[in-house]
């Protein structure tokens, strides 16, 4: 309830005041109207849908701890953690038809998550629907109790911005596990240095500088392979931090990190050799040690080129 709170405070603070464009076309190609929808929100317009959808169905079949789940995962993975986030950058960097298109979206998504969630938590959602439906335009009713649950439109939704929008997202991950492996501070701002689609990093940069905190993505045609500081391959795309290395303590530091792993790997391998664990420990706890196994494995392949670069340097 908290988070649903502190996000419809986000949303009231970037909308109340400002034109929407609720009564207005969506820009066409080329054209003049208002507003514009990137694809970051057609994306959370599409998984909207099909959330939507996956309702409907759990409660045909009286499934409603999957009502639940869908609901959960939604508001606080897809439209919290993401969209909110990468809607700061928009409405920061955005045209004016670009930040009015941002604000549409948030304000209408969230009066539908609203409706969405109503069944489960139902106090906290009329309380801010209150609020939030009279901005999003909703003046039907003056109930949420009232008002229409929502329904699928199988026309909103685009598989396209799914795609790009979960590309943006490997970026990004990518780039907050460098800072991890590097132990860079989250307050320290560094130029990240991008090779691949040039006009795909380009759109994506200021998505990726905004939540990986960085100072700036600079967009080069490639990144060598002398470079000392480790290097992300996501796809087609390299990454690297664009920081100044001290080879003997990073060398140190990446010895001992591989000696720990290939500590918990040998342990790890002897308990899942062991007969005996493995015939009596429960099958979520077998399962769960040999993820651990296969996290500490590919750590080390990563780990063990860029010891072997330094060594060399």
């Amino acid at each position: 309830c908290n988070k649903l709170w502190n996000a419809t405070r986000f949303v009231l603070m970037n909308v109340q005041g400002h034109a929407l464009g609720l009564d207005t076309p969506e820009a066409a190609c080329g054209g003049s109207a208002p507003f514009e929808l990137s694809f970051v929100d057609r994306w959370i317009i599409s998984r909207l849908q099909r959330v939507e959808q996956e309702v409907a169905d759990y409660f045909e079949d009286y499934r409603f701890d999957l009502v639940s789940k869908a609901i959960y995962e939604f508001i606080w993975d897809e439209y919290c953690d993401w969209y909110l986030e990468l809607a700061k950058v928009q409405i920061n960097t955005g045209t004016p038809a670009q930040q009015l298109g941002t604000r549409r979206t948030l304000i209408r998504v969230l009066e539908t998550i609203l409706r969405l969630a109503h069944p489960l938590v139902p106090f906290i959602t009329e309380e801010l629907w209150q609020t939030v439906a009279p901005l999003a335009g909703r003046k039907d009713t003056d109930s949420l109790c009232l008002a229409r649950y929502p329904q699928a439109v199988a026309e909103r939704i685009d598989a396209a911005s799914e795609a790009r929008v979960a590309e943006l997202k490997g970026l990004i991950y990518a780039c907050r596990n460098l800072r991890g492996e590097m132990n860079i501070s989250p307050a320290q701002r560094l130029p990240l240095v991008a090779a691949g689609d040039a006009a795909l990093l380009q759109q994506f940069s200021a998505y990726i500088a905004g939540l990986a905190k960085l100072s700036e993505v600079q967009v080069v045609a490639e990144i060598g392979s002398d470079e000392l500081a480790p290097v992300a391959i996501v796809g087609e795309t390299r990454l690297m931090l664009k920081v100044e290395i001290d080879v003997a303590a990073e060398r140190e530091r990446i010895a001992k990190e591989i000696a720990r792993l290939e500590n918990e790997v040998t342990k790890a391998q002897a308990k899942l050799g062991n007969e005996s664990f493995v015939a009596r420990a429960p099958a979520a706890v077998v399962a769960q040690e040999q993820e651990r196994l296969a996290n500490f494995s590919a750590t080390l392949e990563k780990l063990r080129p860029q010891l072997e670069k330094l060594q060399a340097a």
